[in-house]
């Protein structure tokens, strides 16, 4: 049944990390994640590992999960992977024929019916977008799309392409129609682009289809994303550690005990455009239309993954203290912030955010 899915089963360490952006390229080569899971005494559980991976929207998910049984862990991957498959087929900007492809393409013309969960992304992503004041935001695939060619051809966008692709880029002109449960694009020639909520949405979903199945201790990592349930058995966390702006700095790796919360990272480690000895990362400022410079990364914990998902976006534009003031007013959310200033790392954090994090400062005022 599993024939094209990568499988380990019957393990009794666990390994996750957490990338911020393109570390997933590298799991893609079969490079692998690294986590562990502490106290673990599998002898005095009958419930055995099991990890499944499988491409989907564009990088490598994995599933991490404890079952009694090859065949009760089989099944309930296989429900999980068919779930991130539909999602796909809903959200992808690649596929023409996608639901989000066939909104770009009607959606303006009228109020156009979508799909519960289309419906329920672009209703977060409109939340994100009013909480940050814009710099979240899903209609910037215009920008997107002139500036993942800018670091294909090696060069700056001009800035006439900039102004005129920026036209079409505000979440304003997105109308959504609870009742009736469509959709309408009010400014001919908009896209959207859900690459900065998607992924998390799916991790999401694809852990309520484990949970559904009777799978309480899994973990769903999808990109950058990653969602835990129930920790491993004995364990009080899943162990998940975050590379962060400064890791190649040499700085102490930062560590999370995850049991039912949500991690994403955004930041420019191998996605970016150098020209002129200025670094242009892959996040572009839906307001100005400029991909963000220097060196970066962004963390946010929360509830559930498309919540971290579309926040640690907004929080890499908006400045630390306005995304420290908005983490704090949300429950369950806490970030970290990673910048250079001045030559020298600085981090900042927002209450909340673990102090288990290690060569973290105390929470800044």
């Amino acid at each position: 049944m599993f024939s094209n899915y990568s499988v380990i089963s019957r393990v009794s360490r666990v390994e996750v990390r957490l990338c911020s952006g393109a570390c997933l390229f590298f799991l893609a080569l079969g490079l692998g994640i690294v986590t562990t899971s502490s106290g673990l005494a599998a002898a005095k559980t009958p419930l055995q590992r099991f990890q499944y991976s499988l491409p989907r929207m564009g990088t490598i998910f994995r599933i991490e999960m404890y079952a009694a049984s090859d065949a009760e862990a089989s099944k309930a991957a296989e429900a999980a992977f068919d779930r991130a498959e539909e999602l796909e087929q809903v959200m992808s900007d690649y596929r023409t024929d996608s639901e989000l492809a066939r909104l770009m393409r009607d959606g303006n013309a009228a109020p156009f019916p979508v799909s519960s969960d289309l419906y329920d992304v672009l209703a977060k992503s409109l939340w994100t977008s009013k909480l940050s004041q814009g710099y979240f935001d899903v209609s910037i695939a215009p920008l997107v799309d002139l500036w993942r060619s800018a670091r294909k051809n090696g060069r700056l966008p001009d800035p006439a392409e900039i102004a005129k692709a920026k036209a079409l880029v505000d979440y304003r002109n997105i109308e959504l129609d609870p009742v009736h449960h469509t959709v309408f694009l009010k400014r001919a020639g908009m896209k959207l682009d859900l690459g900065a909520i998607g992924k998390g949405y799916a991790a999401d979903q694809m852990l309520a289809v484990l949970q559904s199945q009777g799978i309480r201790h899994a973990l769903v990592v999808a990109g950058g994303e990653v969602v835990t349930g129930e920790p491993p058995p004995g364990s009080s966390g899943w162990k998940v550690r975050i590379d962060t702006a400064d890791s190649d700095a040499g700085a102490v790796p930062c560590t999370l005990l995850l049991s039912a919360r949500a991690v994403s990272t955004s930041g420019d480690e191998h996605q970016f455009l150098e020209v002129k000895g200025h670094r242009y990362s892959h996040v572009i400022n839906p307001l100005t239309g400029w991909a963000l410079e220097g060196s970066s990364s962004t963390t946010v914990m929360a509830r559930d993954s498309t919540t971290a998902d579309a926040l640690a976006t907004a929080f890499s534009l908006m400045s630390v203290a306005d995304g420290i003031r908005v983490a704090q007013s949300l429950p369950g959310v806490s970030a970290l912030w990673v910048r250079r200033v001045g030559g020298e790392w600085k981090h900042y954090t927002s209450r909340g955010f673990p102090t288990s994090c290690h060569g973290l400062p105390k929470r800044s005022k």
